[in-house]
């Protein structure tokens, strides 16, 4: 049980985030990658970092930072060259990226690139190695500009759709499609079977009722995954009617927990306070910052000043949340 629970409440994480809240629609960057052709990345690259933070050859010994996700582990994922010399695209290379971008908050963004340039410095010709970084920037900004684009009007499956548009916009279909391609899968078997659900319960003749209910459970049988992801469909359903409702704590927990099992529910319980915590302080942020912007009397260096103390208490990963929800009209007030 402590493994479904989990299991559950961490996938919630990453759904109740999309549909409920990061952030909004609205103007996106041009497209860095449209077609399989290599290409060159803009960022700054070369071998500066070693990904277990060692200094490469002719570099800085780099700073040493109090916390390491990376520490003592092992690179997870790969990039590999195709009979051609050209990257792949594929899962691997994306399980690379997340890998080195689990130091997120630890290190600089600028740091973790040079890390993955480093990395990979001796594994790829030059050529290659600036199609991986342009892939890898092109990765990072998308993850970022999802978080704005993923809440707005229509619903969870609207914010699908969007973000869905998005990375093929971004990346282009074939790499959008080895970066992606089974967590779509996965939303898509979700959202069916929702629909199954829902055309059970509504449905009055018994034999038809019969008939969908054994659907529903041949379709768990094949696929046992989606027996975790109708709980999670339930749970993202029943979280969005609470916060419509206005439900108390104490009623959320007790549905909860008679569905999903108390620690399923004490951990959903924790992302509300979570989500409360963070729409404060978002609220606070965005009344200050527009009294900032309102203050005729300050120069662009004074104003530039007090807006970036004002970022000041968020962490690097939340300041590109925050910039994003302020880029694209998303904060609230806006």
């Amino acid at each position: 049980m402590r493994d479904t629970a989990l299991g559950l409440a961490m996938a919630a994480v990453a759904v109740l985030a999309i549909a409920a809240v990061f952030a909004v629609g609205g103007v996106l960057e041009r497209p860095l990658l449209l077609s399989a052709a290599p290409v060159v990345s803009s960022g700054a690259g070369g071998k500066l970092v070693d990904p277990e933070g060692g200094p490469a050859p002719d570099a800085a010994p780099a700073e040493v930072e109090p916390r390491d996700s990376l520490r003592d582990t092992g690179v997870d994922g790969a990039a590999s060259l195709d009979a051609l010399g050209r990257p792949r695209a594929d899962r691997e290379l994306r399980r690379l990226f997340d890998y080195f971008l689990a130091r997120g908050g630890e290190r600089s963004p600028e740091a973790i690139r040079s890390a993955l340039a480093s990395h990979l410095h001796a594994q790829l010709t030059p050529t290659a190695l600036a199609t991986v970084l342009a892939w890898y920037d092109a990765y990072v900004a998308l993850e970022r500009d999802s978080v704005a684009l993923a809440q707005g009007a229509g619903g969870a499956e609207a914010a699908f759709e969007r973000v869905r548009a998005l990375r093929r916009e971004r990346l282009g279909e074939a790499l959008a499609q080895a970066f992606y391609a089974q967590e779509e899968s996965d939303y898509e078997q979700a959202r069916r079977r929702g629909q199954l659900r829902g055309a059970l319960l509504a449905e009055r003749d018994p034999a038809e009722r019969a008939a969908l209910a054994a659907r529903l459970q041949r379709d768990a049988a094949a696929e046992p995954a989606l027996q975790g992801s109708a709980q999670l469909n339930d749970a993202v359903e029943q979280s969005r009617r609470f916060d419509r409702d206005g439900a108390a704590p104490a009623a959320r927990y007790a549905q909860r927990e008679a569905q999903f099992g108390a620690e399923a529910a004490q951990r959903l319980g924790e992302l509300d306070r979570r989500r409360a915590q963070w729409q404060l302080r978002l609220r606070s942020y965005a009344a200050q910052r527009q009294r900032v912007l309102a203050d005729n009397g300050l120069s662009q260096s004074q104003r530039r000043q007090r807006l970036d103390a004002l970022l000041a208490p968020f962490d690097p990963n939340e300041r590109r949340r925050v910039d994003a929800l302020a880029r694209n009209g998303g904060l609230p007030g806006q």
